[in-house]
């Protein structure tokens, strides 16, 4: 796999995800703009993922059956023009139909990390799709940081507009560096979207994988939910800008986590693994510290984001390797399960925050890493009987 085409595919990926999040530090702007309350602005949050499950269930599987080359192409200019649509968009209706269209649109990351691994041989897997997830995550942190910036130089419509812009661009360059790959098996579209939840059904080890490596997405959604909290709260009292800037230490973690992928194709990926759910807790341990110096949630962001990204990296390699014949439908019930993880680790958080506080939410994090750690030791002995 040529570094070039890995690189754009990093940057596609990243920028194809970040399509779910540029919308949400631009809701105070929107707000102020079509006058919406409070609770719509949620929903618009709450549109644009659930139009995302929807994709990753009812598209993302086509990636067994469609040549790459022309799925990934189109479902990012499908993208774009639904960010142009927002653009455009002078009423909170259009606003809401457009951002469920961005949300089922938004699949061409989850079908290039399959791809990446089939592109290339068992020396390199591991590292290449760990560059290419590392994109992805870093895409999630940086979406906020980039349209909020944006957004006070040239306003939101003109942002969602070169969001949009830019989406199509990579569309074209995709469709340039994807190879043309051997024809796909024949499958019918029913029988291959309920392939997902068979194939799930008759592994259920591969099942419990998935289900451990949720507990980190629950992890990562409770603490960047109550990051909000706390540093909106009377202590720091920040801005939304200052809140977002936060993303920033994420986004280190994640360009380190990119290493793992070194470690998984020298065969090291379940101590890489183990190690990396004791840094988790420690991580959680040591954030708990930040109401008394923000110095221990910066050490914690790094600790946290590297060391999740090295799990998620691991579990996906060896799940997609698994399957060859069924790569997409696999990482569409890994994305799944993922997804709902951060929705509980977000409802967690939320729920709990005026019980437990900063303190309590984080050596909760700690107790659910130990938890984890233990379940992933029982799932890996369990494939090996």
């Amino acid at each position: 796999m040529k570094k070039s085409t890995l690189v754009l595919f990093a940057l596609a990926s990243g920028f194809a995800v970040g399509n779910l999040y540029f919308i949400q530090p631009l809701l105070g702007a929107i707000s102020e703009d079509l006058g919406t309350t409070a609770t719509q602005n949620g929903w618009l949050v709450t549109a644009v993922q659930l139009g995302y499950a929807v994709g990753i269930v009812l598209l993302l599987p086509l990636g067994d059956v469609i040549a790459r080359k022309r799925l990934v192409p189109f479902m990012m200019t499908l993208a774009g023009l639904s960010q142009i649509a927002i653009g455009f968009s002078t009423g909170y209706v259009p606003l809401m139909i457009s951002l469920v269209a961005v949300g089922v649109t938004t699949i061409s990351g989850q079908v290039l990390v399959p791809l990446t691994g089939e592109l290339s041989d068992d020396t390199n897997r591991g590292k290449n799709v760990a560059f290419v997830v590392s994109g992805m995550i870093i895409g999630i942190l940086g979406a906020r940081i980039l349209s909020g910036t944006f957004s006070d130089l040239i306003g939101w419509h003109l942002t969602f507009t070169l969001i949009g812009l830019a989406n199509m661009a990579l569309a074209l360059a995709l469709n340039r560096a994807i190879p043309v790959l051997p024809e796909k098996q024949h499958i019918n579209y029913l029988p291959l979207v309920s392939g997902t939840f068979s194939l799930l059904a008759r592994n259920p080890r591969v099942l419990g994988t998935m289900a451990v490596n949720s507990f980190g997405l629950i992890i990562f959604s409770s603490v960047w939910t109550s990051i909000t909290f706390l540093l909106s709260g009377e202590q720091f009292n920040f801005s939304t800008t200052q809140i977002g800037a936060w993303g920033l230490f994420g986004i280190v973690g994640a360009i380190g986590a990119r290493n793992s992928g070194r470690l998984i194709d020298a065969g090291k990926g379940d101590l890489a693994s183990k190690v990396a759910w004791v840094l988790v807790a420690v991580g959680m341990a040591i954030g708990a510290l930040a109401e008394q110096s923000l110095i221990f949630l910066a050490v914690q962001l790094v600790i946290m984001d590297a060391s999740m990204q090295a799990i998620g990296i691991t579990n996906q390699t060896r799940l997609i390797s698994m399957f060859p014949e069924a790569r997409s439908r696999v990482n569409a019930g890994y994305v799944t399960v993922n997804f709902l993880g951060a929705a509980l680790g977000s409802a967690l958080a939320t729920a709990l925050w005026a019980s437990f506080g900063w303190v309590g939410l984080q050596l909760l994090g700690t107790g659910l890493a130990l938890v984890a750690l233990l379940l992933w030791v029982l799932n890996r002995r369990s494939f090996n009987r």
